[in-house]
């Protein structure tokens, strides 16, 4: 009923637009564009019948120009991010725009006002130096002052990792260009006045600080959506509930925030208690500093509000596309935001899906005001679900049940910690709305810690692809319009085309004529959509099993072997993809005290690409920037076996025992020793050589480096060379051995150190290409003697840094080289 509302219908397929504008990689915009165009062409000028004739359907063509309007631009809304740039030791002079002080580290906005990079706005990071401490300056500062400092500025590359974040875009949706950190002390030009809002918000953190709890940080995200300080096990706790989204400035905020103000204000008049309401999301957006996220959650539900104004669902869904219109036509690039899609997508579903929900038989007999309070919980998930799935790749399978009992008890804490923060300049008065929410939070973390330590509480899946999309949206859109309508319409199109596909048939089989062809033609005439009434139960049940193969099956087949040098920074993840669709996986990726790039980068890339199972995973040595993610992926991806280089006592020294999981011992059958000679069966006639270790060195410039698993990849005659991070001891020892070192693609060792140019093996082979695995490090990697030893042998370099993720496909056409920036190479 909604989409007959022509503006609704306009707004959606401009947003539709925007949306595929935006997705359909940058090859193919040109074709999509001549092809939107070649239909307009059609439409106006070949069948204008179709919208002008006895009664005149302006419509049709409104809503093509929307279409052609939102892909252009969609399709251009990345131009307007900033070139990617490196600066060091630049001199600022910035405004502060905000401000926020720690014991760790200090973060805030600065608007650059002089230099190169002149209005545009940066995050700023500032470290304790050598001795632990920051600058007392550093933490005087306010927003509104303008300071001069020297500092590391970067803006960021585009996404090199297909289903990676994109920091790129993250900031550009947020009107930053990029980060600074600064280097050594700063100035202040000029002193400014902070705004009250914000002097609300420090007050508060200098009241919490005085408890000793994780649940003060929890306190802040619920608060102000910033959770810079709850720890890593709490969060991860909250992302195993599925509740996370509680300290993200997000829709729930503003809709705990909207409920309050709502109930608060009932006494008022319709229109009074809507204006107070939207007045007290005003507020808020203020108090929470004003970032995007809540930005756009409040315009997204000042349009709900409105849409109250009007006499029913219809208005209520106009406003709120009109207000997506607004945020799109401001920024484009908020169309593939992920926090604008959910929050659009969960308003959406509370609108639309709510009222049916809340009808329903198992809810029927509920007080109201539960109802409702489930029925939307419960809209917004389902219409959020392929969204998540999507992104993150996890699935809560207790994160209905959880947010019905989390709605209540995190909505009580943000209006009893609201009630807090405004109380926070009346001394004690404010401290036992805070003791209270703390209260509620620790009991809240208790038993969230329980739910969340439950077997299969949440589930890692596959990217479900777009086969699940279709399914997923399809079966609610049916709910929504009615089985038997929707069946009966369908119905009614296949009959009005059915005759031109009966003509094109005959057509087709006038060559073979004959009863057989007569046949096909009949059948295919008396061919009916609705199917008999006895049929749609297993109709239904086909939809369920169809949308559960989606999630836990691989859709994408194809046909050449690949090798996927996965982009973890400064490290090593090197992906084998055979034809038939078997996995290997070497290395996977650093992790530190902060960062785990086997969980963060590499698994989701797995998932994002099918692969739910590792026939082997082999482990080239120790180091953490090899070893370091291989116990998360081990963790989630089943695997037949691990492999490990045969090195004899060296696999029980405490980097051996750190980096692999517990419980994976020597003697366990799942892991194997390989060393120099042994070969790796895979199938499609591809197979893996091991060239070494040959030996157990001992003595060397680094033991760990020269007993590295060094592997040669063999398929239709091709070959490509992995070498971990052999040194020239190594490389000397397998040289020596005389084995063909011959190769189409080289790895080059130890993410290009100095230390791994051991000439004679590399002037015994002719590559096409050669591939560096490097991040952002203080080695100085990779060094300028090797990438001038490749230069003047004119072979082309992919590096992970540069080119980001780099895809190498070996097939009976050849070579194919697809970084995930810039150009594609093709080799013969």
């Amino acid at each position: 009923m909604s989409m007959r509302d022509p503006w609704i219908r306009r707004a959606a397929v401009l947003l539709v637009g925007g949306y595929f504008g935006a997705y359909i990689p940058v090859q193919g915009r040109v074709w999509i564009f001549g092809l939107l165009v070649l239909l307009g062409v059609r439409l106006l000028l070949w069948r204008p019948r179709d919208f002008f004739g006895r009664v005149f359907r302006p419509e049709i063509p409104l809503l093509a120009a929307s279409l052609l309007l939102g892909f252009v631009y969609g399709a251009l809304a990345e131009r307007a991010l900033p070139e990617p740039l490196v600066l060091d030791r630049v001199e600022i002079v910035g405004l502060v725009k905000d401000w926020n002080a720690a014991e760790d580290k200090v973060v805030g906005i600065i608007l650059v006002e002089e230099g190169e990079v002149k209005g545009q706005t940066y995050r700023l990071s500032v470290y304790p130096d050598q001795s632990g401490q920051i600058s007392g300056e550093w933490k005087r500062f306010q927003p509104g002052d303008e300071i001069s400092f020297r500092g590391h500025l970067e803006r960021p590359k585009s996404l090199g990792t297909s289903g990676g974040f994109d920091q790129r875009l993250y900031y550009g949706v947020r009107g930053l260009s990029g980060t600074m950190y600064a280097q050594g002390d700063a100035v202040l030009l000029s002193a400014g006045k902070s705004s009250l809002t914000w002097k609300i918000r420090q007050q508060v953190r200098n009241q919490l600080s005085t408890w000793d709890s994780e649940e003060t940080g929890v306190l802040e995200g619920i608060l102000f959506g910033d959770s810079s300080r709850i720890p890593d096990v709490v969060q991860e706790r909250y992302k195993v509930t599925g509740v996370l989204h509680v300290f993200a400035a997000s829709g729930s905020n503003v809709a705990f925030v909207l409920g309050l103000s709502w109930m608060l204000f009932s006494f008022l008049p319709r229109q009074l208690r809507i204006f107070g309401t939207i007045l007290a999301l005003l507020l808020y957006a203020a108090l929470c500093g004003g970032n995007a996220p809540i930005v756009r959650a409040t315009i997204l539900g000042i349009a709900l509000l409105l849409g109250r104004l009007g006499r029913g669902r219809v208005a209520t869904l106009r406003w709120l596309f009109f207000a997506a219109v607004g945020l799109f036509i401001h920024n484009p690039l908020i169309i593939q935001d992920l926090g604008f899609q959910l929050s659009f997508t969960a308003a959406w579903g509370i609108v639309v899906l709510s009222p049916r929900i809340a009808g329903t038989r198992l809810l029927g007999n509920m007080p109201v005001l539960l109802r409702y309070a489930i029925a939307g919980t419960v809209a917004a998930q389902i219409a959020t679900l392929p969204l998540l799935i999507a992104a993150f790749h996890r699935l809560s399978l207790i994160g209905f049940f959880v947010n019905v009992f989390i709605l209540f008890i995190l909505g009580s804490v943000l209006e009893v910690g609201l009630i807090g923060v405004m109380l926070s300049f009346f001394g004690e008065l404010s401290a036992p709305m805070f003791q209270a929410s703390l209260w509620l939070l620790k009991g809240t973390n208790t038993i969230l810690k329980i739910l969340a330590e439950l077997p299969y509480a949440d589930v890692w899946v596959l990217n479900p692809g777009p086969l699940f999309w279709l399914i997923w949206y399809g079966g609610i859109g049916v709910v929504l319009w009615g089985r038997e309508r929707t069946l009966f319409t369908l119905n009614v199109r296949w009959v009005y085309h059915r005759r031109g596909l009966s003509t094109l048939a005959a057509k087709l089989i006038r060559r073979c004529p004959g009863k057989y062809a007569q046949a096909v033609q009949q059948r295919l005439v008396n061919l009916s959509l609705i199917p008999a009434a006895g049929k749609l139960l297993p109709l239904r049940w086909g939809g369920l099993v169809l949308i559960l193969l989606s999630l836990w099956s691989p859709w994408n087949s194809h046909h050449d072997l690949e090798v996927v040098m996965i982009d973890v920074g400064q490290g090593d993840a090197i992906l084998i993809r055979t034809p038939e669709d078997h996995a290997v996986l070497i290395d996977a990726g650093p992790r530190s005290e902060t960062f785990d790039a086997g969980e963060r980068i590499v698994l989701p890339y797995l998932l994002h690409t099918g692969i739910g199972q590792l026939d082997a995973l082999l482990i080239t040595h120790e180091h953490d920037d090899h070893i370091g993610g291989v116990r998360s992926v081990l963790a989630v991806i089943p695997t037949d076996w691990v492999g490990v280089p045969a090195v004899g006592d060296r696999l029980d020294n405490e980097e051996w025992r750190e980096g692999l999981p517990a419980g994976l011992t020597w003697e366990s059958e799942k892991l194997r020793l390989l060393q120099a000679g042994d070969r790796i069966d895979l199938d499609s006639g591809a197979w893996l050589d091991v060239l070494g270790p040959y030996r157990v060195l001992e003595g060397t410039n680094s033991d760990a480096n020269n007993n590295s698993l060094v592997l040669k990849l063999h398929y239709l005659g091709q070959s490509v060379t992995l070498t971990a991070d052999i040194e020239e001891e190594e490389m000397q020892d397998i040289f020596e051995t005389g084995v063909d070192l011959g190769t189409d693609i080289f790895k080059v060792p130890h993410h290009g150190s100095r230390f791994s140019l051991y000439t004679p093996w590399l002037e015994s082979m002719e590559p096409q290409a050669v591939m560096i695995s490097v991040g952002k490090n203080s080695f100085g990697h990779p060094t300028r003697e090797v990438l001038q030893y490749w230069e003047e042998r004119h072979i082309p370099l992919f590096r992970t840094d540069d080119h980001g993720t780099i895809r190498l496909l070996l097939g009976e056409r050849g070579l194919e080289i697809i970084p995930g920036r810039e150009r594609i190479l093709k080799l013969k």
